[in-house]
């Protein structure tokens, strides 16, 4: 089958390398945010017919998911970026895709962002210290600010948690940041995290809001709540000069 492959398309490739696996919405938004769903998904599906996509689904009414086939991996070559081909969806699939949400919030917000690493990318990239985040990202806002995120679905136990923000105060010394982001699907169990950080010495300041509120309201848009002081905050809002809500 023969598709005429355009910028876009190849642009898409690239984040699909990047990013190893996308959804559809992910990449409608990303790349087509005024096109109709059915029109996203027709051209997805010629680029995956063609084998410049790989796409799969896990049952039939679940989103499809996309990542770079083999036609596309030349183009992507082409950028000097590095091509792995994903052999099989990840057994960790859910958490991979919710990195990659956040990554396209920030991507899609109006606020010029200078870099967003996945935990993935990093380990490529030569990250020295011994803790690893979900992500890092950078913006402008108007200077550059730094920030950890940990994406959090309840499948590592408190005290894991506990101790990877504990390492956020002791292990990356050497690399400044402004907070770590903990993006939850649950509420849960927020109060007893709190307590735990409190009663462990955690000074870091860490910053709350569960995956909802940010497909409501924008990755910067939205209120987190500081986990420690439990007063809430937009992440690009000055600590020193925030008044209480």
């Amino acid at each position: 089958m023969t598709v005429r492959i355009t910028e876009r398309d190849v642009a898409m490739l690239v984040k699909c390398a990047i990013c190893r696996w996308l959804t559809t919405d992910d990449l409608k938004r990303l790349y087509f945010p005024e096109a109709t769903l059915n029109a996203v998904q027709k051209r997805l599906r010629k680029l995956a017919e063609a084998g410049y996509l790989r796409s799969c689904r896990e049952h039939p009414t679940a989103e499809a998911v996309h990542a770079l086939g083999p036609k596309g991996k030349p183009l992507v070559e082409e950028k000097g970026i590095e091509v792995a081909l994903q052999v099989e969806v990840p057994k960790q699939l859910e958490h991979l895709l919710g990195i990659n949400e956040i990554r396209v919030a920030v991507e899609t917000s109006a606020v010029e962002v200078v870099y967003f690493f996945s935990c993935q990318e990093l380990t490529h990239l030569g990250w020295a210290y011994p803790l690893i985040p979900d992500a890092v990202f950078a913006v402008r806002a108007p200077g550059q600010r730094t920030f950890f995120v940990e994406y959090d679905r309840s499948t590592e136990t408190l005290e894991q948690l506990v101790a990877k923000l504990q390492g956020y105060g002791q292990g990356v010394a050497e690399f400044p940041f402004e907070a770590v982001l903990v993006i939850t699907e649950r509420t849960r169990r927020l109060d007893v995290l709190a307590r735990n950080l409190r009663c462990n010495g955690v000074s870091v300041t860490v910053l709350t809001s569960t995956m909802e509120e940010i497909r409501e309201g924008g990755f910067f848009g939205v209120s987190f709540i500081e986990l420690l002081g439990g007063r809430k905050r937009k992440v690009l809002e000055v600590p020193s000069l925030a008044g209480e809500d």
